[in-house]
């Protein structure tokens, strides 16, 4: 495990959640391999975890945190284990969703949870390969979490 190798994975991991912030899925998506991945949001959204391009896991994430919504994503104690060509990041994770449209106390929810995030060396460099999301605890209303564009 090269300290080159963990520094291009920490820098994916954390542009994931600043693209998302930002709305950026074009930027968001070429973090990630082409291929379908596994999704696993199951925490929060109940169902079975999925296989998805980046491009459908992004084009949802432009539905469930649209333009009049905002998002702000932290993670920490991020931990990242190389195996050869594959890693793994677990971390720490908050998200803070604001519908403003929404009224005064029923606007905001909250998660906290850990991410298992995978990633691969491909013929472009390292490339995210999987996403899962455990929530332990969410707070505030779920119609904005619920909330689409």
């Amino acid at each position: 495990m090269s300290d080159s190798d963990v520094t291009a994975i920490q820098r994916l991991f954390d542009s994931l959640f600043l693209y998302t912030d930002a709305k950026d899925w074009s930027a968001a998506q070429d973090l990630f391999v082409k291929e379908p991945m596994a999704v696993d949001m199951t925490s929060l959204v109940g169902g079975e975890p999925l296989q998805l391009t980046a491009a459908q896991l992004f084009a949802s994430f432009a539905v469930g945190l649209h333009a009049g919504k905002t998002s702000h994503h932290m993670t920490s104690n991020a931990h990242i284990e190389i195996n050869g060509d594959t890693a793994l990041v677990v971390a720490h994770g908050y998200a803070l969703n604001h519908v403003p449209s929404l009224p005064d106390g029923a606007n905001l929810w909250e998660t906290w949870g850990v991410y298992r995030i995978g990633a691969r060396r491909t013929a472009q460099g390292w490339r995210l390969g999987s996403f899962t999301y455990v929530s332990r605890l969410t707070r505030g209303s779920d119609a904005v979490r619920t909330h689409s564009a």
